[in-house]
């Protein structure tokens, strides 16, 4: 151990003078002490000058360091795959059994000489030690960027990963990045196909509409059976709208088979597929699936207007082709063949511009109070716009431009944007945007801010206003077109830019909302995801109240009833319900603002996945490769005993020795005090003894 001071060492001196005085002055100047020994006087002194000296230097606020070699076990990481795949074999007996008790006595015997820790996997990796096999989803590339982000710098030795290699969610682990430590594997499940026949998918609109057929898709999969052919029922409300007879496939082939169903109910429609049991299958839960069709009874009908081609207009065709609730027509200002009435929202890409001030249009909309989105350009008409009064005026005096890239304004919550705010708008490219003040007349939503130069500024780039009948909506600069192309050069697809440009339109085509109770949630969830609804109450001014107690009755589809209340989500309100099981709810929202109640009801559907039955033949193919790769190995579940003996002849699998200092302060030592009054209580005790006061 070695000490240090805070104040000059030279003050120790002072310390132990200091002290040998006083004890000096007591027992040899005093004459009361005079007739003692001298051996007496001089263990008293002694005494003395000890606890003096001792209190003395801790004045001088000494600080200790001391050092110890410590030993660090490798740390072995076991991760169990809890999916329901490990189950669905010949064996599952042996997993639901045996093979619990055999990796306990597995750890066991590695923590003898490791530390082992134990994760869990199926759709996320936990530290869960429930070993129950009820996983729904696998996915096996989240398990090395856990275990990395865990035990980053510290001695990892081996991770131990016992799975059939069967993922339906998630990357190829083999293309996993950073794996530098062994990884062994330990092989459950059977390569072995059984017979099985496997409703492996289903292909349908996610909305029809009423009174039209729409189609439906199946794909079918068989493995080792021998019958020639099944049936295939389609239920709805337990009542069968299809049924037929097909062909089974040949052995480890595919087939599919395609078939309508009449939409005659609006709504959310819940169908079940089933397909005939064979005898002796492996499994039967892969013979059902469930889907969801959304039946409602018109479309809206967009006008996409624009002065002359423009790339933006392509990006904003392909964004919205696909959604069923939409119907586009795309024209030019110039040869304009439509009647404004008849459409739900106007788009207009650089109109009015400074070729045609499309007075006609303007008036029509007004008229019919059409909701529009203004998509501004070098080829717009400012002095035009600006006549418009629709909310916004820009003074643009030099009639310049600059390029503006976009920046999330936190406090939007008019409507979900679809996106990773913090990840989207931060790699989309530049608008070109007029130099200018903008000016908002009334109330008004800036949804993005324009940064010019990399400086934020509180300059709008898309924003959206509102009168009492209708949304106006405005794109300050063209060439969102590169924002579809940037969303797949970072992203690998188009899903963030198409999901944001139908956000903002299906935000602005929904006139102002009549109920002042609104509720919104997804119509359809899977039961592995949180059921989440959002409400919202306005005022007479159109105005979010906050603060309200609003309630939420849910039933089930037996008509068991439950009762929540939502939580403060800013300005609005925000309910969890956690992960609900499979099944119809129906739900009433209500709350009470000035002595009325106002309710707000819907439904929705909790839909069963079912990936894990989907494929029953093990992926050892994966695990060898892993094993390959990292210079681990593969075992079964017969010879899984022998890994730590494997594990204790690896070199690169040690122990580390590493010193580790502390530093102590007086605080620390405390026994410093019993060591001082030791010495003070001998002193004072022998001198009353010894005859002195």
């Amino acid at each position: 151990m070695t000490i240090y001071f805070e104040y000059p060492s030279y003050l120790i001196i002072v310390a132990a003078v200091i002290a040998g005085a006083t004890s000096f002055l007591l027992y040899y100047k005093d004459k009361l002490f005079a007739e003692l020994q001298k051996w007496k006087r001089f263990l008293m002194t002694g005494l003395r000058f000890m606890f003096i000296f001792i209190i003395l230097l801790l004045l001088l606020n000494p600080i200790f360091k001391s050092s110890a070699i410590i030993i660090q076990k490798p740390i072995v990481v076991f991760v169990q795959d809890n999916s329901r795949s490990i189950i669905l074999n010949r064996d599952s007996s042996y997993y639901k059994t045996s093979y619990k008790q055999d990796v306990k006595e597995l750890l066991n015997n590695l923590k003898e000489s490791y530390d082992v820790k134990y994760l869990q996997f199926s759709e996320f990796t936990s530290n869960d030690s429930i070993l129950n096999f009820d996983g729904e989803i696998t996915d096996i590339s989240s398990v090395f960027p856990e275990v990395i982000a865990r035990f980053s710098g510290m001695n990892l030795g081996a991770v131990i990963i016992a799975t059939d290699g069967i993922y339906n969610r998630g990357v190829n682990p083999v293309y996993a990045n950073n794996i530098n430590f062994p990884v062994y594997s330990i092989a459950l499940g059977d390569t072995i196909s059984q017979k099985d026949l496997i409703l492996k998918d289903v292909m349908h609109n996610r909305v029809a509409f009423l009174g039209n057929r729409f189609p439906v898709k199946i794909f079918i999969n068989a493995e080792k059976c021998t019958e020639k052919e099944s049936e295939i029922v389609v239920r709805r409300d337990d009542k069968i709208v299809y049924s037929a007879k097909f062909p089974i496939p040949e052995n480890s082939t595919s087939t599919s088979l395609e078939f309508e169903i009449y939409a005659d109910k609006l709504g959310i429609q819940q169908y079940d597929i089933e397909i005939k049991h064979l005898k002796d299958e492996i499994s039967y839960e892969n013979n059902h699936k469930t889907f969801v069709v959304n039946v409602i009874d018109n479309r809206n009908k967009i006008l996409l207007l624009a002065n002359s081609p423009h790339p933006d207009i392509g990006a904003l065709k392909f964004a919205l082709k696909d959604n069923p609730d939409f119907e586009l027509n795309i024209q030019y200002i110039n040869e304009l063949k439509v009647n404004i009435k008849d459409f739900d929202l106007v788009i207009l890409h650089q109109i009015p511009s400074n070729q045609n001030k499309a007075t006609a249009v303007f008036t029509e909309i007004e008229k019919y109070s059409i909701p529009t989105l203004f998509i501004l350009g070098t080829s717009s008409s400012l002095e035009a716009f600006n006549a418009l009064k629709n909310g916004l005026e820009i003074k643009n005096l030099s009639n310049k431009t600059d390029d503006a890239t976009p920046s999330f304004n936190n406090s939007f919550l008019a409507f979900d944007p679809g996106v990773n705010t913090d990840m989207f708008f931060k790699n989309l490219s530049p608008l070109k945007v007029f130099f200018g003040d903008y000016i908002f007349q009334g109330e008004s939503k800036i949804f993005l801010y324009q940064n010019i130069n990399g400086v934020k500024t509180s300059k709008p780039l898309i924003a959206i206003t509102e009168n009492n009948k209708a949304k106006t909506g405005f794109i300050m600069g063209e060439g969102i077109w590169r924002w579809r192309m940037d969303d797949y050069k970072y992203n690998s697809e188009h899903t963030g830019f198409t999901t944001l440009i139908n956000r903002i339109i299906q935000y602005i085509i929904v006139r102002r909302i009549q109920d002042k109770l609104t509720v919104e949630t997804k119509q359809v969830f899977n039961e592995n995801e949180p059921v989440i609804i959002n409400a919202s109450f306005y005022n007479e001014a159109y105005e979010l109240v906050p603060n309200m107690e609003v309630v939420l009755k849910l039933k089930n589809k037996a008509g068991k009833e439950f009762k929540y209340t939502f939580s403060n989500y800013g300005n609005s309100y925000r309910l969890d319900l956690g992960r609900l099981p499979v099944g119809i709810y129906n739900y009433t929202a209500s709350t009470k603002f000035e002595d009325k109640e106002y309710t707000a009801s819907g439904e929705f559907i909790v839909q069963k996945i079912n990936l894990e039955a989907l494929v029953t033949i093990a992926g050892h193919n994966i695990l060898y490769q892993l094993a390959d790769m990292t210079g681990g190995k593969v075992f079964y579940p017969d010879n899984m005993a022998t890994i730590p003996k494997v594990l204790d002849n690896a070199s690169n699998i040690t122990n580390i020795a590493y010193t580790q200092e502390k530093l102590h302060t007086i605080t620390d030592l405390y026994f410093l005090f019993f060591i001082i009054l030791l010495f003070a209580a001998s002193e004072w005790i022998l001198r009353k003894y010894w005859g002195g006061y």
